[in-house]
């Protein structure tokens, strides 16, 4: 049966919750799917306005060798300085909902999923028909930020610069539990996607 509507759906949840991860299985499910901090990704490693900007405000120690920015070494600046994060949002974010909003808008005809960290703390919620929030118990998210590399202090100073975890929980139509097992995970995903199939249908 064909579907009735289509759905655009926002998905959250806090740093090393799996949201990637997420985003793989809708696409998997035949959804079309945008990353904000892939979006970010190609920004910082293509556009040189950005890279220019971004070398004036801290110095060529956060370019690096073959001319993309680092994004660690930026992110040393913003998770440290608020005014520095300020700085850096005010120059990507109206870029980044551009591309996803222009990359939607092209395709009205499919269902999309569209990752954005920072759903609720800039109020894009009502942007889309769902929100989604993917949730792991705090160990779980050390562990995994360690294995990339991550120190405790580092994973501390993203949080303090987003919303609780457990209000995006509160605020979301869903939350997605990722306490670390893969077919927990996708049980769950795969749950969703054909509870909103069948809402479709």
């Amino acid at each position: 049966m064909a579907c009735a509507f289509l759905v655009k759906v926002g998905l959250t949840g806090g740093i090393g919750c799996g949201k990637s991860t997420v985003v793989g299985l809708f696409r998997n499910a035949g959804w079309q799917a945008l990353e904000s901090d892939q979006i970010v990704r190609d920004l910082l490693a293509t556009d040189p306005v950005i890279k220019e900007a971004i070398r004036k405000r801290w110095g060529g120690e956060v370019i690096l060798e073959k001319g993309g920015v680092n994004r660690r070494a930026v992110a040393e600046h913003v998770f440290a300085n608020k005014n520095d994060l300020l700085w850096l949002e005010s120059l990507l974010h109206p870029l980044v909902r551009s591309a996803w909003q222009g990359e939607v808008a092209s395709r009205p005809d499919v269902n999309w999923l569209v990752e954005i960290p920072l759903l609720f703390e800039k109020s894009l919620e009502t942007v889309f028909d769902l929100t989604v929030c993917v949730s792991s118990p705090p160990d779980v998210v050390e562990t995994r930020m360690a294995a990339r590399g991550y120190t405790g202090e580092e994973v501390d100073r993203r949080r303090q610069r987003q919303m609780p975890l457990e209000d995006k929980m509160r605020l979301a139509d869903h939350v997605i539990t990722n306490a670390g097992s893969l077919e927990f995970l996708e049980q769950q995903t795969k749950r969703l996607i054909a509870q909103i199939s069948g809402i479709q249908s």
